[in-house]
Order: structure tokens, then C-alpha cells, then sequence
């Protein structure tokens, strides 16, 4: 009785407790800092902060003075040329700087936001591959469960073939099935492979020297409605950046409309022949053109309409898509109570008495392997409604975000 306890005792050990692989365990904090610090998207956008940071700059300077040569009197009779050296400043007495200051500052803002975004969509990609790559782990430890499974019952079968007790069919039926995991074994290693090499990728980390592990973790169950996660959305940064550009767009717009004012310039001279005197100018540009200026109204608000439609059409988005991700976290919520509620104990149960009434011939291995087929199956299946269930969570909190 003592043996048979010890072969059961193995028997599930060996497939719900597997060994964690040596190597240097990685926690999803670290991979998410990594990919922050080194992903190549996220240094792109960076760039374009600091390119809208110069463009801030640009729009609240003044207009550069002018260096101005004047020589008058060319081709008078009399010889009387008159030779002037001078400085010319435009002015913008409307409000005009301001109006494009005003727009540089939303440009930079609406960046930022953008810069925001895309950390969160990378942290998103670089948890779902995490995720992934975790999951891959496990499912090659279970299937080296399973391997270790078999072989015990090679063993069971032995020893009852010896005693006359069991068939050889009985000992092709576990070698097949070992051939047939040996496989998967293979598969599973190349399908931890293929998901270490993306996250790493994601990562901008290099793939090489001994495989690290993947520490493990569980996300508790969803806390939050759908109602509340709604109002969590209109906060993010892709609404942010939207709205920041129907702001720009907005004082473009403004900015349009003052075209009909005229600039003004103002100068001062020295001129050469009356060398103790100096003289000044003052200047206005005509805005008579007046096709160009109406123009430039129109496309300026045809450019707030349509980034105001985008803010629509981005909100429409998030909302649908948070909906459908919303369902699917709880349908995998509720896969995943039914499985640790009662499935995972009965077959646990199962394969516990099986094995038990194998040991003593009240079950062939025919009905044996029914009931491993069936513990395999589920366990396989615990593990995928695990991963299921992580990502989504990931998508949840990205719904309706693309780069």
C-alpha cells in the first residue's frame, strides 16, 4: 500500500509541481523597464517631443532684423548718389506671435501625450509577450510532466507484465504514447524559443548566452466596471493628444483670420553724407490679396472640423473596443473559476483512482489511458485559459489603441 502512495505521490508531482529551469529568473517589471529605456518606437516618438520642443522655440521668437544697404541717386547728372547703412525690425502689433506660440505650445503638449501613448501600447506588447513567453515555459514543464507520467507507468506496466498481470499491448500502448510526448517536448521547445526571441526583440535585448527563466505570477480578477473603466479611458493620452490638436488646429484657425492685418516695420539709418544726422522708416505690408487670405481661413478650419472628427471617431473606438475587451476578460474570468472550482480537482481525483485501481488490475490501461487523456487535456487547457486570460487583461487596458 506504502508503494502505491509513493507512485501516486510521483505520478501527479511530476505534473503539477515541474521544476522551475535554471537561469536567471525575469520578472515583467524588468522587461517592461528595459523595452522603455531601449525600444526603438518609443525613441522615435522622443524625437518628436524634442522636435515640437524646437518648433516652441521657433514660433516664440521674434522675426530675424534686417541689415539694409541703400545707395540713392543712381544716375543723376549731378552726381548727387546718397549712401545710407540701416536696421530693419518687422513688427507684429496683432497678436500674431502669440497666436503661433499659442499653437507651438499645443503641438508640444499634444507630443507628450503622444510619447505617453506609445510607452503604453510597447508596455502592452512587451507584457502580452511576456505572457506568452511565460505560458510557453509553463507548457513545456507540463509536457515533461507528462513525459515523467509516462515513464512510471512504463514501469507500473513492467512490473505487472512480470506478474503475468498486464499484456505487452499494454507496454506498446505507454511506449506510442511516450513517442507521442517526446514530440511535443520538441514543438513546445521551439514554440519558447520562437516567443523568448519576439519579447526580446520587443526589448531591444540580445538573445544569446544560457535562456532565462520567467518568474511567475497571477492577476487577480477584475475589480473594476464597465462604467468606471469608461471613465478611466477618457483620460488617455491618445483623447489627450486629440483634443490637444483640435486646440492647435483651433488657434491656426485664429491665426488665419488676422491675416488681413497688416505687419508693420520700423528702421534705422545712417546715412553718408550727412554724417551727424541719422533718419528712420516705417513701413506696412497691404493686404489686398484677398483670395489667399480667405484661403488660409478655410483650410485652417477644415483642419480643426476634421481633427475634431477624429477625436470622435478615436473616443467611438475606445468605447467599442473596451467593450468587446471588457466581455472577454470576463468570459475568461469565468472559464477559469469553472476550471478551479470543480474540473481540476475531479480530474485530479480521477487519475488519482485510476492509478490506484491500475496498481491493483480493478482497471485495464486502456481505461487508464482514458483517464490520462482527459487529466492531460484539462491540465492543457488550465494553462491556455491562463494565458487567455492575462492578455487579456493586457488588451483591456489598451482597448482601441494602435500605433
Amino acid at each position: 500500500m506504502t508503494g502505491t502512495i509513493v507512485v501516486i505521490s510521483i505520478f501527479l508531482k511530476a505534473f503539477l509541481w515541474p521544476q522551475v529551469p535554471a537561469g536567471r529568473l525575469v520578472t515583467l517589471e524588468e522587461a517592461v523597464d528595459f523595452a522603455l529605456a531601449h525600444n526603438p518606437e518609443i525613441r522615435r516618438a522622443q524625437m518628436e517631443v524634442d522636435a515640437a520642443g524646437g518648433r516652441r522655440l521657433q514660433q516664440s521668437g521674434y522675426a530675424l532684423p534686417e541689415l539694409v544697404f541703400r545707395d540713392e541717386g543712381l544716375g543723376d547728372a549731378h552726381g548727387d548718389r546718397e549712401i545710407s547703412f540701416g536696421v530693419e525690425q518687422r513688427l507684429e502689433l496683432s497678436g500674431k506671435r502669440s497666436l503661433r506660440k499659442e499653437a507651438a505650445c499645443y503641438d508640444y503638449e499634444a507630443a507628450a501625450a503622444e510619447l505617453e501613448r506609445v510607452k503604453k501600447l510597447v508596455a502592452a506588447d512587451v507584457r502580452s509577450s511576456y505572457f506568452r513567453t511565460l505560458y510557453a515555459q509553463k507548457l513545456l514543464e507540463a509536457t515533461n510532466g507528462l513525459l515523467d507520467i509516462l515513464r512510471k507507468y512504463q514501469e507500473m506496466a513492467a512490473v505487472r507484465f512480470e506478474a503475468g498481470q498486464a499484456t505487452s499491448v499494454d507496454i506498446l500502448r505507454g511506449r506510442l504514447e511516450l513517442l507521442k510526448v517526446q514530440g511535443e517536448i520538441i514543438e513546445a521547445r521551439r514554440a519558447l524559443r520562437e516567443s523568448r526571441s519576439a519579447l526580446f526583440r520587443l526589448t531591444g535585448q540580445d538573445d544569446s548566452g544560457p535562456p532565462p527563466a520567467f518568474a511567475d505570477r497571477e492577476s487577480p480578477p477584475l475589480a473594476k466596471d464597465l462604467a468606471a473603466l469608461e471613465r478611466e479611458a477618457e483620460s488617455r493620452p491618445s483623447l489627450r493628444a486629440a483634443a490637444l490638436r483640435i486646440d492647435q488646429a483651433g488657434a491656426a484657425a485664429r491665426l488665419a483670420r488676422k491675416s488681413s492685418w497688416p505687419e508693420f516695420t520700423v528702421g534705422l539709418y545712417y546715412p553718408s553724407l550727412r554724417t551727424s544726422a541719422w533718419g528712420f522708416s516705417v513701413g506696412a505690408t497691404i493686404p489686398i490679396w484677398r483670395d489667399k487670405i480667405r484661403g488660409e481661413v478655410l483650410e485652417a478650419d477644415a483642419q480643426r472640423e476634421a481633427e475634431a472628427a477624429s477625436l470622435a471617431s478615436r473616443r467611438q473606438k475606445i468605447r467599442y473596443s473596451l467593450h468587446a475587451a471588457f466581455d472577454n476578460v470576463k468570459a475568461s474570468e469565468e472559464q477559469l473559476a469553472l476550471f478551479e472550482k470543480s474540473v481540476l480537482n475531479e480530474v485530479d481525483n480521477l487519475l488519482e483512482t485510476g492509478i490506484a485501481q491500475y496498481q491493483y488490475g480493478k482497471i485495464d490501461s486502456l481505461n487508464l489511458f482514458d483517464l490520462y487523456r482527459l487529466y492531460r487535456s484539462t491540465r492543457l487547457e488550465y494553462l491556455g485559459a491562463l494565458e487567455r486570460h492575462e492578455i487579456a487583461l493586457v488588451e483591456l487596458d489598451v482597448a482601441g489603441e494602435s500605433y
